[in-house]
Parts: C-alpha cells; sequence; structure tokens
C-alpha cells in the first residue's frame, strides 16, 4: 500500500532531507479528499519534538447514490500515535474506524513502521 504525507513544513523538511520522496507528498486537503487505497498520514504539532500522528488507512472506494446526491466513500482506519505528554514521547497508539477487507494489522503495523521510520521517532 502505497504511503503518502500530507503536505506541511515538517513534510518539506523530510523532503529536503531525502528520507520521502516528493511524489508521495500531497496537498493539505480535508481527509475525505485522502487518495483511495492508500495511507495517508497527517501530522498535529509539526514543530514540536514528537508530533501527533493520524496515518489514515483507506480502502477501495464506491460511488454511493441517494435521493440528495452521490458521494465516494471508502472503509478508513486511523491510527494515532506520537505527541507527548509532561515532556516526555507518548509511547501509545490507537486505531479506529473501518479496516479494508483483505488489509491485516500487520499490513497496518508496517505502515505504522514505515511512518516512524522517516520520522525518527
Amino acid at each position: 500500500m502505497e504511503l503518502k504525507w500530507e503536505k506541511n513544513s515538517r513534510v518539506v523538511g523530510l523532503v529536503n532531507q531525502g528520507k520521502i520522496d516528493t511524489k508521495d507528498v500531497i496537498p493539505k486537503t480535508q481527509t475525505h479528499n485522502f487518495p483511495a487505497e492508500a495511507a495517508t498520514v497527517r501530522l498535529h504539532k509539526v514543530r514540536d519534538k514528537y508530533p501527533f500522528v493520524t496515518v489514515h488507512i483507506r480502502g477501495k472506494s464506491d460511488i454511493r447514490k441517494h435521493s440528495w446526491g452521490t458521494y465516494e466513500c471508502a472503509p478508513t482506519c486511523r491510527v494515532n500515535f506520537g505527541g507527548q505528554w509532561q515532556g516526555r514521547a507518548n509511547k501509545f497508539m490507537d486505531s479506529n474506524g473501518q479496516l479494508e477487507e483483505g488489509l491485516t494489522w500487520l499490513d497496518v503495523h508496517n505502515l505504522v513502521e514505515r511512518t516512524k521510520q522517516a520520522l525518527g521517532i
């Protein structure tokens, strides 16, 4: 699964350091616009030593029709980690949402590890 990064100053720094590729950076957008069948990293508190990280793992896209219109829908599992508590790195991780059928928790683990490696945490 592709790992994409939502653009911010920290991500630009990671690109400049060669830790992530420019083609893996997407413009800042709303989460429902994150690419389907990809994991997208969103960072909060990007200037902190330990930013708060959310990895949005979107599955296959489906167009749904209702009386009020159509919209795109994709199952999404969000994994949160990072940040700090009282000046120390937060070592906890949690998830919510729906993991696409066919993906495993090992896939999620591998995406988180790739994210941590790029961030150096």
